[in-house]
């Protein structure tokens, strides 16, 4: 996954229940998008400790591609968060205020960056 500033990153998420295993990886409840800014990117850039996690609130995200049946369970409102396993592994979680818990797939991430040192061979 390559990380860039100021680029979306949208992640599926899936009703957390009994059913979360056998579910289809391509028919999502909903998607949540967040923009990468300096902040969130800074803070993907760490990989926890073996047994540790980082979570990062998300103060300003999206979610779209709602499903009927759960439209109703995000209409009393919800909170997002993106979490970070050591490998470093990505996964997202949409809290509602009914206590229904939404989780995005763990992915595999390294974070990649354009440091413009191409740019100087050029000249």
């Amino acid at each position: 996954m390559e990380l860039q500033e100021n680029t979306p990153l949208n992640l599926p998420l899936f009703k957390l229940d009994d059913n979360l295993a056998e579910r289809d990886i391509a028919q999502p409840d909903l998607t949540l998008e967040v923009i990468l800014d300096a902040n969130l990117l800074a803070n993907l850039c760490q990989n926890p400790a073996p047994e540790q996690s980082v979570s990062i609130p998300l103060e300003g995200y999206q979610i779209s591609n709602i499903e009927h049946q759960v439209a109703e369970v995000l209409s009393h409102g919800h909170q997002a968060q993106l979490l970070l396993n050591h490998g470093p592994v990505l996964s997202a979680v949409l809290s509602c205020e009914s206590q229904v818990m939404f989780v995005s797939p763990p992915m595999e991430m390294m974070p990649t960056f354009d440091l413009g040192l191409d740019d100087e061979e050029d000249e």
